[in-house]
């Protein structure tokens, strides 16, 4: 009896109910066939409800949520080198590379400017920390200042300086530019010599990292389940203390939201041109995650796979979104610094002139670029701008359990900025796939196996060739036109002899980023990952024939 006296009945219980639940997620996966975005979310429901109903005592389950997140993460490096690499060398063009890189910062900083603006525009009317007493706590206050970097710090850490160490620490923007430039002298060489064998590496390497990816991402639900319920117990076990700070944490849940979904849907109508239900519809897998893990990097793999279920291009969804982890997060580097700053200036009785406001949000502009998509971020951010302002840094101490509550929509609202500035970008450079976007919106994420596009519906202009595609997780066989103008094509047609006119039809387009596939009408209705983990695991190759 003394090794079962050491068992906790409550853990034993917490595991027993997820492992039910788990069962049940499979259910409706397999029997029910239940959309994976609705299967995402009802896995975060049912995850806070398992909180709830053991009253938080869920600690036992952070074995489970930190395996998955260790997982999705060590494939986020090795992900990001290779698709970048991969994607310049097939496009082979500096100038297409020039624009998307220049579009996705611009909008991915104008994101955070608009919530700079909201926040600001919100939070100075309402006199939010008005008559709030604050703590000085200096010894937490220190710990808080050192997280923090030198501006030339911040710039020097852009640049890469040990590619393994890099690599090994997911250092996002250092990866990118090396992947970048080794890409460019790729194609730099490659108009002199044969580098075939090289790209056909880094293509090949793709394909099985993609292959990998698919893997962990269909444990997303089953994950989500716990990280939910861990989440929400470290949340309500905070909630007293809160009841002070309770308007800064329902402005900061509001305003987050209203980035991330009124905002984003608004430029997605108007700039890209994408119905906004539509496309949350299809990254709703990526927002769950995001909100309970509260990493942006952590969830970059299903941001990128999602992303292809309504159209956008791999190589802007490949570039794009990984720099939206560390260039504008409108969540953590612009919502909540300046709402920390306008609460602790009214806290303070300061007199702060619309110019000295002016200049708080062109900081937390600049503050936002190399920010690190992991927990916590919001508050080092916050740090920086209220070092960068003289405001006491000591009075965030407070503010911290705040920070690690706000900061589950602080990352939707991130997550959901970097996918709509790839949306915008994709439509921009015209990688945009409407074909895929029509079927996301009819309710289809899948296309039959057939064959080839021709440009604008025409004719097909080149012979028809058979090849293999290896551009996802399953390699399937088709006809494409081996010719770069099919690329970025939508429309659809059906198998045809070459010189022969065609009607729309079924497609699957030669461009690497618009790869798609139709399954039967009764086939399982998992997103399929175009332009990033290639076909789905799912499709059933037996019926492609």
């Amino acid at each position: 009896m003394g090794a079962l006296s050491n068992i906790d009945p409550t853990a034993v219980a917490v595991w027993a109910s997820a492992v039910v639940l788990f069962a049940l997620i499979a259910v409706l996966r397999a029997v029910f066939k239940l959309n994976f975005s609705l299967l995402t979310v009802l896995a975060l429901g049912l995850g806070i409800a398992l909180s709830l109903v053991f009253d938080g005592q869920v600690d036992s389950l952070n074995l489970l949520g930190n395996i998955y997140i260790n997982l999705i993460t060590a494939l986020v490096a090795p992900l990001i080198f290779v698709s970048i690499i991969s994607s310049i060398t097939y496009v082979g063009s500096l100038k297409k590379l020039r624009s998307i890189g220049l579009r996705s910062v611009g909008w991915l900083l104008l994101t955070n400017l608009i919530a700079i603006v909201m926040t600001l525009g919100v939070a100075i009317p309402l006199h939010i920390g008005s008559g709030v007493k604050l703590v000085d706590d200096e010894s937490t206050a220190g710990f808080l200042t050192s997280q923090t970097a030198p501006l030339d710090q911040v710039i020097l850490n852009f640049f890469p300086k040990n590619i393994v160490g890099d690599l090994s620490g997911n250092r996002v923007v250092p990866i990118i530019i090396t992947a970048t430039v080794l890409a460019i002298a790729i194609v730099s060489v490659g108009r002199q010599k044969d580098v075939s064998v090289v790209k056909r590496f880094f293509e090949q390497t793709k394909g099985v990292i993609y292959k990998a990816v698919g893997y962990v991402v269909e444990l997303t639900p089953y994950a989500v389940v716990v990280l939910g319920a861990t989440s929400t117990a470290a949340t309500t076990s905070k909630a007293d203390a809160l009841l002070a700070l309770l308007s800064i944490l329902v402005l900061g849940f509001v305003l987050n939201i209203i980035q991330a979904f009124v905002v984003n849907g608004l430029l997605l109508k108007f700039v890209a041109h994408v119905p906004p239900l539509t496309f949350f519809k299809a990254v709703l897998p990526a927002q769950a995650t995001a909100f309970a893990t509260q990493s942006s990097v952590a969830t970059l793999p299903l941001s990128i796979r999602q992303l292809g279920t309504v159209g956008v291009g791999a190589d802007v969804a490949n570039f794009t979104t990984p720099i939206g982890t560390t260039i504008g997060m409108p969540g953590c580097a612009g919502v909540w610094p300046m709402l920390s700053a306008v609460f602790t200036i009214n806290a303070l009785g300061l007199g702060y002139s619309p110019v000295s406001y002016v200049a708080l949000a062109v900081i937390g502009l600049l503050s936002s670029i190399g920010t690190a998509g992991v927990p916590g971020t919001a508050i080092v951010t916050a740090t920086t701008v209220f070092t960068a302002v003289g405001l006491p840094v000591q009075l965030l101490v407070p503010l911290v359990p705040v920070s690690n509550i706000v900061g589950m929509p602080s990352t939707m609202a991130n997550v959901s900025a970097a996918v709509t500035c790839a949306a915008i970008v994709s439509r921009q450079t015209g990688e945009f796939d409407e074909g895929v976007l029509d079927s996301a919106r009819a309710g289809r994420h899948r296309h039959r196996a057939g064959v080839v596009v021709s440009p604008a519906g025409g004719a097909v202009a080149a012979p028809v060739v058979p090849v293999a595609a290896p551009l996802g997780a399953v390699g399937v066989a088709a006809s494409v036109v081996p010719s770069p103008v099919a690329a970025g094509v939508g429309a659809a047609h059906k198998p045809v002899q070459p010189g022969f006119a065609v009607t729309p039809g079924l497609s699957l387009t030669l461009h690497q980023s618009m790869l798609r596939v139709q399954a039967d009408d009764d086939a399982d209705d998992a997103p399929v990952p175009v332009g990033a983990c290639g076909i789905s695991a799912h499709a059933a190759t037996a019926k492609a024939a």
